[in-house]
């Protein structure tokens, strides 16, 4: 990604966009949001990351959780206008998707993982990586293993973490569409996938024998290792 500095329009209506992104936040309270308010706050945030993704592929697959996120925001905020049955009952339904979740990847041995359920549009997996790519074989439909990492130059697997993530979203995507998974700063990797996609993949794991991933992971390495059963 090469960066002009170059100064122009597009500079200056980023610097219009930065002002009234300012302004609103200023004028923003709790008390204060309509429904209508609110999407069209998360419609800008969709924007903004469609204009940013269009940088490279990497920008493009950090910003692929903003408009699941936006549209949890939004989401939330007609059933609070609802009102509370209605809120209570999508809280309920979200917190047995995730509860099953964590339930699926404790049968198989993977107990280092944070579920949280970011509304009710989201849910989202953080995992070490030897465990997000352990989770990648057990998504695999078929018993195939997710594609080998490829050189760096491929854009795929450039590394232990990255190569897990890019295993882990390949598997995620085979069970339903807008999921995703990237890279943390801390080394771990986050995936992202709606509900629908999560009872996908909690039906895939009970399916499969509980001790399935709980052989000898050989490491990650460069490219894919894979587990061996023990």
């Amino acid at each position: 990604m090469k960066l002009t500095g170059e100064p122009g329009k597009l500079e200056a209506l980023a610097e219009e966009a930065v002002v009234a992104a300012c302004t609103l936040a200023d004028a923003a309270d709790p008390s204060r949001w309509s429904a209508g308010a609110v999407e069209d706050a998360a419609a800008a945030l969709e924007v903004l990351a469609g204009a940013l993704a269009q940088l490279d592929p990497e920008c493009a697959e950090i910003l692929s959780v903003v408009p699941i996120a936006a549209a949890a925001v939004v989401e939330r905020a007609e059933q609070a206008g609802a009102g509370t049955s209605s809120s209570e009952a999508g809280g309920r339904a979200a917190a047995g998707t995730s509860a099953a979740l964590r339930q699926a990847l404790a049968a198989h041995g993977l107990t280092r993982h944070r579920v949280h359920q970011l509304g009710a549009a989201l849910v989202t997996v953080t995992l070490d990586a030897p465990e997000a790519q352990a989770l990648a074989v057990l998504l695999s439909r078929g018993d195939a293993l997710p594609r080998q990492s490829q050189q760096a130059d491929d854009g795929w697997g450039a590394g232990p973490a990255e190569t897990a993530a890019a295993a882990l979203a390949d598997a995620l995507r085979a069970h339903g569409t807008g999921a995703y998974a990237r890279v943390l700063a801390s080394g771990q990797v986050s995936a992202g996938l709606t509900p629908q996609t999560a009872q996908a993949v909690v039906a895939a794991l009970t399916s499969r024998p509980g001790g399935a991933s709980r052989g000898k992971r050989r490491g990650l390495g460069s490219g894919f290792k894979g587990i061996a059963a023990s």
